[in-house]
């Protein structure tokens, strides 16, 4: 099932890539080293590059200096988007994920400027292969130059989302790159116009580990939903016309007949995804297996940060307890339920709150004769107090598991598990297509049956009506833990500023506007002097 990506490892093993990675000035491919191109496995590595950290697995020979584990793209964009949210919380009092959780970051931060640096690594191996089959028009060519425009443009989406106003080129030069005349609204027109045009050129329906044209709607009308955001007079059409566009493109993604909402959510996320009930969700996933793909970033992460010894089983043997829910998050899922009247594992709460998608976990497992076992708060808020929380203070969210839907506990390794991460599924598109209904027309009665559409299909009870809270509560139940919180909650004006209300585990409200965005690492503006900082940093 995951034949394009065991073939992809080998061949990156056989290029062997040179990475001087010290400022942003990246070049991930030096030219005065590596003699000749290699379409296909450069095609590969570009592939390769949004699934593992380097050349050789989980560690060792990483694309980037620094912690490699963080590096992978996957990890860069989960840390960024779920730590400084309302979704959990990050135990492990790292240096500079602390200032990740409280909202705290400076320049210096050594995680965002992975970040910064990955997709930054990502961006450069797609110029160089766009820059050497310029002109080529075989069909093979013609096909994968798309599906490379496309991930340049995930990656440059990335980057304008968190950084604003990143370095822009559109080919490897050892010039300092400047940013794009123009600023943030610019790379956002630049991105969605690319994003269109991908689009045509892009295969209709292909293996999950490819992109398609549908991976191309769902981003399009993602960057539609957030065209306020990126940019707020948007020159070519109205807002409105934006709220029109990205429910266009949802449609058509919710009305491509290859895929639909699955009836079984938790298995979306279980090690055999790629050919489970859950499959027919994914639009373009980001492939992982025990044996042949190993990665600190991806799912054995997910897995494995929300694990402690004495809970079920979860298909690895690593247990790092570091990431929980917060108080705020375990809100959403109990309507007007008692929290002191539910106790249950992650495999009895789904039916307890009345919801497919509360895969938590709060019940005790302490036994005398299993003294490393692990005891939950009885209560939802449990001491969970700022700075002061462990694992156990607050219920554990057990959404990612190595485990198979057909009863196995593990896959085909012992601690590295084979579950893939969908990047784009059909859920984005229903709440995509509701949202924009909503903003358009908050009565509109399709807009409220499209989410409660989405709820069926996760044995959840209709919603009555519409609001913000309701729809910013509903993306957080479908998508908690999947990197994506931190957009969701700047959409809503929620996320700092002075008009934000929401509070949750160590972010007041009230929070510097500055935020929004990270900054420019500090490295790169010293190294380069075409670049503008962010305000405030």
């Amino acid at each position: 099932m995951k034949k394009l990506n065991i073939l992809l490892i080998a061949s990156i093993a056989a290029l062997g890539f040179t990475s001087c990675v010290q400022d942003l000035n990246t070049q991930p491919i030096d030219p005065n080293v590596l003699q000749t191109f290699d379409q296909d496995r450069i095609y590969y590595k570009i592939y390769a590059g949004i699934g593992t950290s380097g050349q050789i697995g989980p560690d060792g020979n990483g694309d980037l200096d620094g912690n490699e584990g963080y590096s992978v793209f996957y990890r860069c964009i989960f840390v960024h988007n779920e730590f400084p949210t309302d979704c959990g919380w990050w135990i492990w009092r790292d240096a500079g994920v602390t200032d990740l959780n409280e909202m705290t970051w400076t320049s210096e931060n050594e995680f965002t400027e992975l970040l910064y640096n990955r997709m930054s690594f990502n961006v450069t191996t797609c110029n160089h292969f766009l820059d050497n089959t310029e002109g080529k028009d075989d069909a093979k060519t013609v096909r994968q130059r798309a599906e490379v425009r496309f991930m340049r443009c995930l990656n440059y989406y990335y980057l304008l989302d968190f950084f604003g106003n990143p370095p822009f080129t559109m080919t490897v030069s050892a010039e300092n790159p400047k940013q794009i005349e123009g600023g943030r609204p610019a790379l956002f027109r630049w991105v969605l116009n690319e994003l269109l045009a991908a689009e045509n050129y892009l295969d209709e329906q292909t293996e999950v580990y490819r992109v398609n044209a549908n991976a191309a709607r769902l981003l399009i009308a993602r960057m539609y939903l957030n065209a306020h955001v990126y940019d707020p007079d948007f020159q070519y059409i109205s807002q409105t016309d934006a709220l029109d566009s990205a429910a266009i493109y949802a449609k058509k993604v919710m009305d491509n007949g290859k895929y639909k909402l699955t009836d079984h959510y938790a298995e979306m996320f279980m090690g055999d995804n790629d050919r489970n009930n859950g499959a027919c969700e994914v639009i373009f996933a980001i492939p992982q297996d025990g044996d042949y793909i190993q990665s600190w970033g991806a799912t054995s992460y997910l897995v494995c940060m929300t694990r402690a010894a004495g809970m079920l089983p979860w298909g690895s043997t690593d247990k790092w307890e570091c990431f929980r829910t917060s108080p705020e998050m375990i809100k959403v899922f109990l309507y007007d339920k008692n929290p002191s009247t539910i106790k249950a594992d992650e495999k009895q709460m789904p039916a307890l709150l009345g919801d497919d998608r509360a895969i938590l976990c709060n019940q005790a497992f302490a036994d005398a004769d299993k003294p490393d076992s692990v005891t939950f708060s009885a209560d939802y808020s449990g001491g969970a107090k700022y700075g002061e929380g462990t694992f156990t203070n607050c219920w554990a969210m057990c959404k990612w598991t190595g485990c198979y839907s057909t009863g196995e506990t593990r896959g085909k390794h012992t601690q590295f598990v084979d579950t893939d991460v969908p990047l784009f599924r059909v859920a984005e598109a229903y709440m995509t297509y509701a949202e924009a209904l909503w903003r358009k027309n908050p009565n509109d009665p399709i807009a409220l049956n499209t989410i409660n559409d989405l709820r069926a299909t996760r044995h959840a009870d209709p919603l009555t009506s519409l609001s913000a809270d309701v729809l910013l509560d509903e993306w957080l139940r479908e998508f908690y833990c999947e990197g994506r919180r931190r957009v969701d909650l700047i959409r809503f004006g929620q996320f700092c500023g002075p008009d934000a209300t929401k509070t949750w585990e160590g972010h007041p409200a009230g929070k510097d506007a500055k935020y929004i965005l990270y900054p420019i690492p500090n490295k790169d503006m010293v190294a380069n002097s075409n670049l503008v900082q962010n305000p405030g940093y």
